[in-house]
């Protein structure tokens, strides 16, 4: 037996009193002479006996009284725990969309939060409950039960190491951890920072089946003035020889209905012609009762926005061929003709070899990439070096040393760099090198290359700026210096300088993944781009510019759909943004195995026997109303001591 406020019981000791008003009693007797007390000092015996009898009796039934009344008020129990100890236990709930799945009674997410809130209605310790969205603090679980019982899937899955980084903030108060989850992807538990002396109990929620159908992406495959032709492509989770029914809705209309069969494989393609219209707002919807999450997938498809680019300098053949008309807004321009209010009008400025640089055009470059613009620099053979360091020194990228008359080859490129990163599906090692016999040597700044010389010297180099990007190349690009321009390596260069100074719009966006939209317009003044659908808006981290407003989508946008950017309630452009599929795919992880030499840690697949452990733990057993009964039961006893006890 154990008591919650044990300080109370030195008030036993206060019981001495009536024991020694018993002991000493201060009433003085009278002698009164008899003629014959033989007869009356026998009674007198007697009566003597018994009155002392009584009066021990009573003493005894208020010396019970008192102290069960002391007991009671310092509140025994019996528990393995302390009743003045903060008692914790820590829950991690995993509400990621894998918890759709269903289970024996029901989906996973809903028979554990159940279970989780029974787990309330018996015990009345703190209870910490974290969520993969959110967190539910040390206080009693009633004061969240409400949350609880409508807490809703999410499609940010936060990983096991993230969610011991929190547990361990809280462990020394926790004697109890418990981590309900389907556990799928697990990290191997080895490499994780697990806490070593709290009892850890992880809990695998089995779903009934793991074959589950899902969208996993789209595609255009080929266009037309016409027409284009789109290709969905349909997974399984599993091998399987089933039929899916795939149906493609424009915006709420219904477009067309196709059927994904699976010979056993785990992927199919569907393919649907759509009418070259100017906007399509396309849903496509397959028919699988296990994961609902991914049996939907929002795209759009809009007139692609064309870049504008400014050469400046001498002309080019090469480049008309790469910024063509159906995708580009190509212009060229000599540095004495150049209008310098069109230079903020651009997304991307090729400097095609110029000789010097106006302390003017100067300025207005570094405006131009101060708001987002890319510049390309190719270098003139009779270039005036003292006007290309003042250019070089005022972008803050380095200085030119001197003209080189070598022959090199161009061996190297750098696969890895964000210009490059998607262009080859494989590294390529035995394409006819480029060369050149004229370049510059230059000292360079935080310099990224692109393509190299034989010598490891950069041929191509990029700087990073803090809203745009420079581009320089270390020759001339004329046919009497390079052979480069012939080269096909050329066109996925150039092409993407272009392509990446406007992020143009995607088919569709991935939910809780960073996304950055840049989207072509002029705002006014005091004017902002706001987002929205039919449930929400809001106003995103947006950057403008003078021709563009760059806007970043980082874990705000709560449900797939489609999402309007307005301003001022005008439309500029619909977006979509699906779930991300990595939960698509349900892998059975064997934690059994992983957790079989953690010394602390215990696993189970029953929600219900883990938390009536961890009831029958910090369960407490309260006697103090015992106590009360026993006290008002001596007092009883004592009334009928009093009363029929006869002297």
């Amino acid at each position: 037996m154990q008591f919650k406020h044990p300080e109370i019981l030195y008030a036993l000791f206060l019981l001495i009193v009536p024991i020694i008003v018993h002991l000493f009693q201060l009433q003085r007797f009278t002698k009164i002479p008899f003629t014959n007390v033989a007869f009356l000092k026998k009674i007198e015996q007697q009566t003597r006996k018994s009155a002392k009898l009584k009066k021990w009796l009573v003493l005894l039934a208020r010396l019970l009284t008192f102290a069960c009344i002391i007991f009671a008020f310092s509140q025994p129990y019996i528990s393995k725990e302390k009743a003045n100890k903060k008692l914790q236990t820590i829950i991690y709930l995993d509400n990621s969309f894998s918890m759709q799945s269903e289970g024996n009674q029901g989906t996973l997410l809903k028979t554990a939060t159940k279970k989780i809130v029974e787990l309330g209605n018996y015990t009345k310790q703190h209870i910490t409950v974290i969520t993969n969205n959110n967190l539910f603090t040390n206080t009693n679980l009633e004061a969240f039960k409400k949350e609880l019982l409508t807490l809703d899937y999410t499609p940010t899955k936060t990983s096991l190491k993230t969610i011991f980084l929190k547990i361990n903030e809280k462990k020394n108060e926790a004697q109890n951890i418990v981590l309900v989850s389907d556990f799928q992807n697990t990290t191997d538990l080895k490499t994780l920072h697990l806490p070593k002396n709290t009892p850890l109990t992880f809990v695998k929620l089995v779903p009934k089946s793991t074959q589950n159908f899902y969208i996993d992406s789209v595609y255009l495959q080929k266009s037309s003035a016409t027409e284009i032709i789109l290709i969905a492509i349909i997974k399984s989770s599993q091998n399987s020889n089933e039929s899916v029914a795939v149906s493609l809705f424009n915006n709420n209309d219904l477009y067309g209905k196709a059927t994904a069969k699976f010979l056993n494989s785990k992927t199919t393609h569907i393919e649907f012609t759509i009418s070259n219209e100017k906007q399509f707002l396309g849903k496509i919807l397959i028919d699988d009762e296990f994961l609902p999450f991914d049996n939907s997938f929002y795209f759009t498809i809009s007139k692609p926005q064309k870049i504008a680019v400014l050469s400046i300098g001498k002309s080019s053949v090469f480049l008309p061929k790469i910024y063509t008309e159906d995708e580009f807004l190509y212009q060229h321009t000599t540095v004495k003709n150049l209008k310098y209010n069109t230079i903020q009008k651009q997304q991307l400025i090729v400097l095609n070899e110029v000789d010097s640089f106006p302390k003017t055009l100067i300025t207005h470059l570094q405006s131009f990439l101060k708001n987002g613009g890319y510049v390309v620099i190719i270098p003139s053979e009779k270039i005036n070096i003292q006007s290309y360091n003042n250019l070089f020194s005022k972008l803050s990228i380095g200085a030119l040393e001197s003209a080189i008359q070598k022959e090199r080859k161009i061996t190297s490129i750098n696969y890895n760099h964000p210009l490059l990163k998607n262009v080859f599906e494989k590294k390529v090692t035995n394409f006819q090198y480029p060369k050149t016999h004229f370049y510059f040597k230059s000292q360079l700044n935080n310099a990224l290359p692109i393509l190299k010389f034989d010598d490891n010297t950069p041929f191509i180099s990029s700087f990073a700026k803090s809203n745009g990007n420079i581009y320089w190349i270390s020759s001339p690009l004329n046919t009497n210096v390079t052979n480069f321009t012939k080269s096909p390596i050329i066109v996925p260069v150039f092409y993407n300088f272009a392509k990446t100074s406007l992020k143009t719009n995607r088919l569709y966006y991935t939910i809780a993944s960073k996304n950055i939209v840049d989207i072509k317009t002029h705002l006014k003044k005091d004017r902002v781009l706001n987002v929205s659908n039919n449930n929400t808006e809001f106003i995103p981290l947006q950057q403008i510019f003078e021709n563009k407003v760059v806007l970043t989508f980082e874990n705000n946008i709560p449900k797939s759909g489609f999402y309007n950017i307005k301003t001022n309630n005008e439309l500029i452009k619909t977006i979509a943004f699906n779930y991300n599929r990595e939960e698509s795919v349900l892998l059975n992880t064997n934690l059994k195995e992983q957790i079989k030499n953690i010394k602390n840690a215990t696993y189970s697949e029953a929600v219900e026997t883990t938390f009536n452990k961890v009831q029958q733990q910090t369960k407490i057993d309260w006697l103090f109303k015992w106590f009360l009964a026993l006290s008002v039961l001596f007092l009883f006893i004592e009334m009928l001591i009093l009363k029929y006890f006869k002297v």
